[in-house]
């Protein structure tokens, strides 16, 4: 008996059950795909506001910089060595941001290809699981009804 219940076509409901764990696992998947843009979206926009307040203040020492009155020699050599000093800093800060950036950016691009592969091979598990069900279904509607 048990053969039979094990050979035997899955019912309306099951197939019903079936279509929504399929419908629900895709929402899911869109759900994350979604979240993972968004994130990735969310630390770009981050970076890229950082850096442009960076940029401004750039701007704003070399407005300063060029605003700044040099009375003696000895003033100005001073003044200039601290304030070149402070833009290599600057500079050294923002490139060591793009870095940040760029890790950032290499760690969201992974999530998102980790997350395509995860969800591919769930799709390809769920498409064997479909094809072995419409295999096991073959069966049962070619046998003519008595």
């Amino acid at each position: 008996m048990s053969a039979d219940t094990e050979t035997a076509a899955p019912g309306p409901a099951e197939l019903r059950e079936l279509k929504m764990t399929v419908f629900a696992l895709r929402e899911e998947l869109e759900a994350a795909r979604r979240d993972t843009a968004d994130a990735v979206r969310q630390a770009v926009s981050g970076a890229n506001a950082e850096i442009a307040q960076l940029r401004a203040t750039i701007g704003a020492l070399r407005d300063e910089l060029q605003e700044w009155p040099i009375r003696r020699d000895e003033a100005a050599r001073l003044a200039q060595a601290a304030n070149l000093e402070e833009i290599r800093q600057l500079k050294s800060g923002i490139a060591a941001l793009r870095d940040t950036l760029q890790a950032a950016k290499s760690e969201q691009e992974a999530a998102v290809r980790q997350a395509v592969i995860a969800a591919q091979d769930e799709i390809a598990q769920l498409q064997a699981t479909v094809r072995t069900l419409r295999e096991q279904l073959q069966p049962a509607i070619a046998i003519p009804a008595k």
